[in-house]
């Protein structure tokens, strides 16, 4: 055969392997989207039945940072919302509040369309924030697994491993599908973090495929998103190739690896494209998200620094004046590799087109809410850095996010947690799958876990520490974990792999962990602190019953409109208007504003009205509220022959309560409420207070075994004006 039909026979096998192959990937495709919407229609369902079993309560941010302002900014200033100092002083951006003020609008459109009654509305808005927040979990979850595809591969163990790590996380359980800020902005960072291009943080090479602008696309090592296709074609040539002979099917994988091996113009160009429009998706939810929490552009400085800078050290052995010495001079210094100067140019005006656009956005929202122009990062690192404001809320020990912060995001993982990011910084030869991978998957974990570590460094250097700051990084402490978690326990649960016994130590080890997660995770969200949640529900079915219906005959009184409820607790121990919703529910609390704007000495003396009142509770209740309604009963005198019967005032105060204007957290005059909502542990105070005066025992809500605020001990209790039984004390768990 010539030179020139051989050359023809291949450039044929080439277009028709391609075109064989074209639609063998179009099927693969097919079945990868068909997997794909699966799980996440799984992760959905999942994470709405998660978000509506948490009963209990975690941190005042998830209402009063979130669900508040919504509230005001969906039904107006005149909704009874509680507004706190942030938003006064505009620290906080108005974009998460927004997604929620969209939720309730559609949710009171629903009960309008519906024609609900008020109860079913009340239900309906209160459920409706939570919904929407399983959906933002669902997607967490969702890229969580799609992560740990492009750092392990497609279809692989490590992969279904990180999303069973994130499903069955005893921590995702109970803080994912809450309204926190902190949710969303974990969400936004493992969705950029599949955009990210990690590719560009690799030495480059001749074989890189690169677009018409000198990007890399991809390199040799990068084989994470197509092992799946080239392991089907390379089994269907094989298979193809079985009945020729010998040399034929040797000729036939020369060609299809050939085949292979040289991308067409149309795919190389398409690829380019996605790589575009990905790195500006995954730019424009970082900024989203370094807007909502400002220190999460701590993680984008890693990976920018990894992608930008490289550390070059150089070392050159000098002679001394003393014969038989020698010094060796060690440099470190940073260079501008490994991505190259397209890749640099493109990265950094990609950043400032991005940025620009979602500030432009964020500052439009910010100037339509707050009413005038204002930059909220800004202020937040302002108020919580130069003054110091953030320690008002408490101090935290320097090594509280390796004490406390990772054993409380990783639980039960905390081993594999730890021995991933080990391994990440500094892979081992053995076992073979560890000495298998690329040096691009070794290059992504490596930056995984040096940000897993670098983040908490520098955050701890802050006073004020919580473990939702460090939440962000749960997806990558999940996706470098799966490869340890798959290495101790595939063994001994696949059952492709045959056991000598029937329960090996690492099964049982297995049972025990899932029964723990499954322990914790029910245990936070329905039984530990259950009792801010549960009131509410009691006050709403009060005014329910006693406010909004009205009797059938004239024989008894027409019922008030309007039902008055105080806190005296630690300020934010409960929901408000999210969970209240009647606008004519009037309720005050206890405040704990910061000492803003004074000087060091004049915070160091600092009591907010909570303190105040814990330092001196009947002295504040008598100078803040006066003497309590006494009761109804009517007093008999000794000459009451001659000058009647007395009636004492009711003690229902709506001449006070129209004179009161401390509601909903408003500075002012507070008056005694129809419903005193306190912890057990203030009871013995308050039944002396409250000695001969027209309040009663009428709720008992059981909270928690224990808490690490004293004052937060014990039940939850209502004492009301109103005649009724006592209901009874709900059990825990253990009786």
């Amino acid at each position: 055969m010539s030179q020139a039909s051989t050359r023809f026979g291949l450039d044929s096998s080439i277009l028709l392997d391609d075109a064989k192959g074209l639609r063998r990937r179009v099927v693969e495709k097919v079945k990868k989207a068909s997997t794909a919407q699966d799980v996440l229609c799984f992760l959905v369902a999942f994470r709405i039945l998660n978000a509506l079993s948490v009963k209990t309560f975690f941190q005042p941010d998830e209402y009063f940072q979130s669900l508040e302002p919504a509230w005001q900014i969906a039904f107006g200033e005149g909704s009874g919302a509680w507004i706190t100092w942030e938003w006064k002083n505009r620290l906080r951006s108005a974009i998460h509040p927004a997604f929620f003020a969209c939720v309730y609008w559609v949710a009171a459109a629903l009960a309008w369309v519906l024609r609900l009654s008020p109860t079913w509305r009340a239900d309906l808005l209160i459920a409706a924030p939570k919904v929407a927040q399983a959906f933002v979990a669902a997607v967490g979850d969702f890229y969580t697994w799609k992560l740990a595809e492009r750092v392990y591969g497609t279809n692989s163990n490590e992969s279904w491993a990180a999303l069973a790590l994130s499903v069955s996380s005893p921590w995702q359980w109970f803080c994912s599908t809450r309204t926190l800020s902190n949710c969303l902005e974990t969400t936004l960072t493992v969705i950029a973090l599949n955009d990210w291009p990690w590719q560009w943080s690799m030495d480059p090479k001749d074989d890189d495929e690169v677009d018409d602008d000198g990007l890399r696309i991809g390199n040799k090592d990068n084989k994470s998103d197509s092992q799946s296709d080239s392991k089907s074609e390379s089994s269907q040539s094989t298979d193809q190739a079985g009945g020729n002979d010998g040399k034929n099917a040797g000729d036939q994988e020369d060609v299809d690896e050939l085949a292979k091996s040289v991308p067409s113009f149309w795919t190389c160009m398409k690829r380019g494209i996605d790589w575009e429009n990905r790195l500006r998706r995954c730019l424009l939810l970082a900024a989203l998200a370094c807007i909502l929490r400002p220190t999460n552009v701590l993680i984008w400085i890693c990976f920018a620094c990894f992608a930008l800078l490289r550390i070059v050290a150089r070392g050159k052995m000098l002679s001394s004046p003393w014969e038989g010495w020698q010094f060796w001079i060690h440099v470190s210094s940073l260079t501008l590799l490994p991505a190259t100067k397209k890749e640099r140019n493109t990265l950094l005006r990609e950043v400032f087109i991005c940025g620009s656009l979602m500030l432009f956005v964020s500052a439009l929202m910010d100037r339509l809410y707050y009413q005038q122009w204002t930059f909220p990062p800004l202020r937040f690192l302002y108020f919580n850095i130069a003054q110091s404001l953030a320690v008002f809320y408490g101090r935290n020990d320097w090594h509280y996010y390796i004490s406390q912060g990772y054993p409380l995001l990783l639980t039960t993982l905390l081993p594999f947690g730890v021995t991933g990011i080990y391994q990440s910084l500094f892979p081992p030869d053995t076992p073979p799958q560890y000495s298998s991978y690329s040096p691009f998957m070794k290059a992504i974990k490596h930056q995984l876990a040096s940000t897993s570590l670098l983040v908490p460094f520098v955050l701890s250097f802050i006073s004020h520490k919580e473990v939702r700051f460090i939440y962000p990084l749960l997806p990558i402490l999940h996706v470098l974990a799966a490869a340890p978690f798959t290495t101790f326990f595939l063994p001994a649960v696949s059952p492709a792999i045959q056991r000598t016994s029937q329960f090996p130590p690492r099964q049982i080890i297995f049972g025990l962990l899932i029964f723990t997660n499954i322990f914790i995770a029910i245990f936070t969200t329905t039984s530990h602190q259950t009792a801010p949640l549960t009131v509410m529900d009691y006050l709403r079915s009060q005014h329910s019953t006693h406010y909004l219906s009205q009797p059938p005959s004239g024989f008894l009184p027409p019922a008030p409109s309007t039902m008055s409820v105080g806190f005296l607790m630690p300020c934010h121990s409960t929901p408000w208007r999210s969970h209240l919703v009647y606008p004519s529910i009037k309720a005050w609390a206890l405040t704990c504003e910061p000492p803003v704007n004074l000087n060091a000495s004049a915070r160091t003396n600092y009591l907010d009205e909570a303190d105040q009142f814990y330092a001196n509770p009947k002295g504040f209740l008598r100078e803040s509220l006066g003497r309590p309604p006494p009761s109804k009963k009517r007093l008999r005198s000794w000459f009451g022959w001659l000058t009647g019967r007395k009636k004492v005032k009711g003690g229902f105060g709506r001449d006070d309560m129209i004179e009161a204007d401390a509601w909903d957290g408003r500075q002012g005059r507070k008056t005694w409420p129809e419903y005193l909502v306190f912890f057990e542990q203030m009871e013995p105070t308050m039944a002396e207070v409250l000695k001969g005066s027209a309040y009663r025992d009428c709720w008992r809500g059981w909270n928690s075994y224990g808490h690490d605020d004293w004052r937060r001990k014990g039940d939850m209790r209502v004492w009301c004006l109103r005649k009724q039984g006592v209901k009874g004390k709900r059990k825990g768990w253990f009786g």
